[in-house]
């Protein structure tokens, strides 16, 4: 490093998880660190946060984009660290032209994203919302839901993520099917599921969690046609990302009774637009992109995050996502 002291710049940490965690003084004792507690406004100001920063550690549920003209414009740069597993905000291709380094942390939160999923199953399958929001109403009217055990539950991609969520399922009795991509059986039975194809798995899954990474091959992979494949009266969660669901083909299903319901985590726009549709209807339960958020998984986060960044300073770099630029 050129300076006597690396600097290290956090320009997101939104949440305050870094700022209040105890392991940010790992850093503090080898470096200049620099801490801001919001989302630069634009990349002017990313840009003059990170502009000197040797090390860039960004919180993943930011969502910070750092484009080419970002990075060109940080000429101490040597490492960014994402503290989740996406880096589809960060030009890897430019970083590693210019030898920065991207490392990530993966599975930090997949525990907690499971349990979400879990979470959005019940809400759904016992109507809780509906229930709760009716009683502050003043209304006395108990509806009628449906048991988790013995249904099946469909899985579209096994991600880390999707694997805890079957072990999960199949505590309560579930019968878990899967689609991935590769759709390799051998890795869907060690996974503690049976795979089986895509139009399937539609037709027979009671309820439908998304798994799968968002690139130009799956948007709106559940588009309209497939949506209308699934049974009728089945219920739809998605944790992974909005654009893997066409909003709009899913808004109608949820509108005619095709789809009994939906638990989301994530939209097509976020934060969920002001007149969204979504926000009027009583069979779907919402989260603000916040699956990840449970104190565990941030700490596991902030530690990962954290251990990355020190074992790049000794120069035993790990978790690099382009290990060709080293």
């Amino acid at each position: 490093m050129s300076q006597l002291k690396p600097v290290i710049v956090i320009p997101d940490d939104i949440n305050r998880a870094f700022e209040c965690s105890d392991s940010l003084q790992q850093l503090k004792n080898m470096a200049e660190v620099r801490v801001y507690t919001d989302r630069a406004k634009n990349d002017i100001e990313l840009i003059n946060r990170i502009k000197d920063a040797n090390i860039v550690v960004s919180f993943r549920p930011a969502f910070t984009r750092f484009p080419a003209s970002c990075l060109q414009a940080c000429k101490q740069l040597q490492l960014i660290c994402i503290s989740g597993t996406g880096v589809e905000d960060v030009d890897v291709k430019v970083a590693s032209e210019m030898g920065v380094a991207v490392a990530n942390v993966v599975g930090a939160s997949n525990l907690s994203v499971a349990e979400l999923c879990i979470g959005f199953m019940f809400a759904l399958s016992r109507r809780i919302a509906e229930q709760h929001a009716a009683i502050i109403q003043g209304q006395w009217n108990p509806l009628t839901g449906f048991e988790l055990h013995g249904k099946t539950l469909g899985i579209i991609g096994l991600s880390g993520i999707s694997k805890e969520l079957i072990k999960m399922a199949a505590a309560f009795g579930m019968r878990v099917i899967s689609w991935s991509r590769n759709n390799d059986a051998q890795r869907a039975l060690e996974a503690g599921c049976q795979s089986v194809e895509l139009d399937e798995l539609l037709e027979q899954s009671d309820l439908i969690s998304m798994h799968l990474r968002l690139n130009s091959e799956t948007r709106h992979f559940l588009n309209k046609q497939r949506i209308a494949a699934m049974k009728p009266g089945a219920l739809l969660i998605n944790t992974a990302r909005g654009g893997l669901i066409d909003e709009q083909a899913m808004i109608e299903a949820l509108q005619s009774g095709h789809l009994a319901g939906a638990g989301l985590d994530v939209f097509s726009v976020e934060p969920l637009p002001a007149d969204s549709m979504l926000r009027k209807m009583n069979n779907v339960v919402m989260t603000p992109v916040s699956a990840w958020n449970t104190r565990e998984s941030s700490q596991r986060m902030i530690d990962i995050s954290i251990s990355n960044v020190i074992d790049f300073l000794k120069n035993e770099p790990k978790n690099i996502v382009n290990r060709e630029m080293l």
